[in-house]
């Protein structure tokens, strides 16, 4: 006899056709509310949405994000949990900048090809952890000559990645080391370099560039942290607007762990990369449409 298989609706983000359809708790006012801050941040900032866990923060984000697309926004959402395998999220965030540019009319090819060479360049001066991070994103490989052509061809042809020649990517990493980073003069150009090409071509984009990170909270401490501190050192430039999607109580907890502080200690560190804070659950405070608005470290009731 066989038993009965046990079925349960799953949700499926991946292809929202209507933005807030199924919306008990009148998320939609929300979006759209929130929206209209967004595309007032033409110097970008970091926004933190914070609720904690269950509490429908992915739910939100997704739809907002279809809502953000009707809206003709450039919009990126990266599930940071399902890409804390990597050392280093610089790769990820620069590829899906890139992709995103490569998605507008307002961008040319050639200008996106000079943002990945400068990308490149950034990547070689970061760490000796780049053959691993080069292994391990085959789908995010960005210009890294003859290696980054190899692991796209493994990848095209639907192979392991981890099948590259792991030494010709050492090979060339090496090489480029050897060539770019002479000292520390060069590495702080570079990464100068990066910042304003990326800067040049946010601005040609008509509305901010919503970046959404969900899941920070859940992923490897190391990982999170460093994540957040690339944006505030790489990525923090106007017209592209972070939106990390969180527990922070939760998120304070991975930073007093990681680094020894109290919990007061912990809050203070996250200001420090948070222009302001959109509580999911409002009780207390309400902004209307008409309210000035202002980017600073404040918290922000929603509704």
């Amino acid at each position: 006899m066989t038993a009965d298989q046990l079925n349960w609706q799953k949700d499926n983000f991946e292809n929202i056709q209507t933005a807030w359809e199924g919306d008990l708790w009148d998320r939609r006012r929300l979006g759209i509310q929130l929206t209209n801050y967004v595309d007032r941040l033409q110097c970008g900032a970091v926004l933190a949405l914070d609720a904690r866990w269950g509490e429908g923060k992915t739910w939100f984000v997704r739809h907002w994000k279809k809502h953000l697309e009707g809206e003709n926004h450039n919009v990126i959402y990266l599930d940071a949990f399902a890409n804390d395998y990597l050392d280093d999220p610089f790769l990820t965030i620069a590829a899906e900048i890139s992709q995103a540019f490569r998605n507008s009319d307002e961008i040319s090819e050639p200008d996106i090809e000079d943002f990945n060479s400068k990308t490149a360049s950034v990547l070689i001066s970061l760490a000796a952890v780049i053959p691993m991070i080069a292994a391990k994103a085959g789908m995010h490989w960005i210009g890294l000559g003859g290696a980054g052509e190899a692991i796209q061809e493994v990848y095209n042809q639907g192979k392991d990645v981890f099948d590259v020649a792991s030494d010709e990517i050492a090979s060339k990493i090496k090489e480029q080391i050897e060539k770019k980073i002479e000292n520390h003069h060069i590495e702080k150009q570079t990464i100068q370099d990066f910042k304003e090409e990326l800067s040049i071509l946010a601005a040609k984009l008509e509305k901010p560039l919503v970046f959404i990170i969900d899941e920070l909270d859940r992923c490897r401490p190391d990982f999170s942290i460093r994540l957040i501190e690339r944006i505030k050192h790489f990525f923090d430039i106007p017209k592209i607007v972070f939106v990390l999607v969180m527990d922070k109580s939760q998120f304070s907890k991975v930073v007093c762990h990681n680094y020894g502080y109290d919990e007061e200690l912990g809050e203070q560190y996250l200001d420090k990369f948070i222009d302001f804070i959109v509580r999911l659950n409002p009780k207390e405070y309400f902004l209307t449409d008409d309210e000035p608005y202002r980017v600073c470290r404040r918290l922000f009731y929603l509704s």
